[in-house]
């Protein structure tokens, strides 16, 4: 575990509203990868369909996930947007265990970056989601700086 690229990672997730209102924290973070909890909250429990929660928070989940896996890959922070998510759904999750997000970022270019997923309960050789994702680099300068300030501790406030 690498405790630079972890407090990296929660200050991305600490700096956005909508990570907060779900609880998200990064519980693991290294060279190659990150792990995300999502605890089990009773806003999320959809009751009438038996299942933990709408496919907006899992969808949510991994690109967080799969966006924090690109923050140890490049070596100064970048403000990349999604190109692609795709998931692939493989089970039901409980609906009283919490969800773990595990994704690394497999391959850099230029423009893009490439990352995978999967997102489990108890076990992660029972996963509950693959996903797939791609994010487009801004280029040199493109990031802004204000946001970028926040991710490297320098300023610490909410970004939206």
């Amino acid at each position: 575990m690498n405790a630079h690229i972890l407090a990296k990672c929660q200050r991305f997730i600490e700096s956005l509203a909508h990570m907060r209102k779900l609880k998200m924290r990064v519980i693991r973070a290294d060279e190659k990868s990150i792990t995300v909890v999502l605890p089990v909250q009773e806003q999320l429990i959809n009751h009438a369909f038996d299942t933990y929660m709408h496919g907006g928070v899992l969808t949510t989940l991994v690109d967080t996930a799969s966006s924090l896996s690109t923050i140890p890959a490049l070596k100064e922070y970048e403000l990349c947007p999604t190109l692609d998510l795709r998931i692939d759904h493989m089970s039901t999750p409980v609906l009283s265990q919490p969800l773990y997000a595990y994704a690394e970022c497999y391959r850099v270019t230029r423009n893009v970056l490439f990352t995978r997923a999967t997102v489990y309960q108890e076990n992660p050789e029972k996963p509950v989601a693959y996903a797939i994702s791609t994010f487009m680099r801004p280029g040199e300068g493109n990031t802004d700086p204000a946001f970028k300030a926040v991710i490297d501790g320098d300023n610490v406030e909410e970004v939206n």
